[in-house]
């Protein structure tokens, strides 16, 4: 069962979007919100699995809320609205759709099996996941397989579709992306600080500002950057170690 939220300040809307999800039997509406504030609670304690966002709405926009999402936050942002301008910036939030009003019965059907594919895709992820979490990363070095003990790694950064992971002075290419290293890796040891960058949390050594950026100082004397939607995720999993 997908469950879904839904945020819009326009009550005929809100409606639409009713109708059109009650089309299908797998999804079940958890919230309906009037605005940025109610949507941001919504999200916050019921973690839906997919969250239809208005653009413009009072008490923050949907922008805002998809923003202020944490790391631990996942779930999926569909912006529907009638204003075609912010779809660059709905993408930079990490939108899986983009729907403009007034709304198809086969487009929005079409974005649908675009979350469940994602979340299909999710679910097999965490499974994997789940047998995989404990288990050291392999890089190629030649034709040797080199095996990296989770315990040694300082951090992990993107390179091209693949991930570079900087171990003992070392850096060595593993051949899985730094998206399916999110998912695999204990978030009680490993945090997203940046969509190029996992640090492991014990080698934090100071959090320091940069103009009006964020940036972490490794135990290693290597410095990367956070970025202003992971900051909030990456300062409460500081704050508890």
């Amino acid at each position: 069962m997908i469950r879904a939220l839904i945020a819009d300040d326009e009550e005929l809307s809100r409606r639409a979007l009713r109708q059109l999800l009650a089309r299908h039997a797998d999804v079940q509406i958890v919230a309906e919100c009037r605005d940025g504030e109610e949507a941001r609670a919504a999200m916050a304690s019921l973690r839906p699995d997919v969250a239809l966002l208005d653009v413009r709405m009072p008490l923050g926009t949907g922008l805002d809320v998809a923003r202020d999402r944490t790391a631990a936050d996942r779930t999926v942002v569909v912006f529907v609205t009638a204003y075609d301008q912010f779809a660059l910036p709905a993408f930079d939030v990490e939108a899986a759709d983009y729907l403009t009003k007034p709304l198809s019965e086969p487009r929005f059907d079409a974005m649908l099996d675009r979350v469940r594919r994602l979340l299909s895709v999710r679910q097999q992820a965490d499974q994997a996941a789940a047998g995989a979490r404990a288990a050291p990363l392999v890089a190629r070095v030649g034709s040797t397989d080199v095996l990296i003990p989770l315990d040694t790694v300082d951090y992990i950064e993107a390179d091209d579709v693949y991930a570079a992971v900087v171990a003992r002075g070392k850096r060595q290419l593993v051949r899985t992306s730094l998206d399916a290293l999110e998912e695999m890796l204990d978030p009680r040891e490993f945090v997203r600080t940046h969509r190029s960058y996992i640090v492991r949390i014990d080698r934090v050594a100071a959090v320091r500002r940069r103009g009006p950026g964020v940036e972490l100082a490794l135990t290693t004397g290597a410095v990367l950057p956070v970025s202003r939607r992971r900051r909030p995720a990456v300062a409460r999993l500081l704050d508890r170690r």
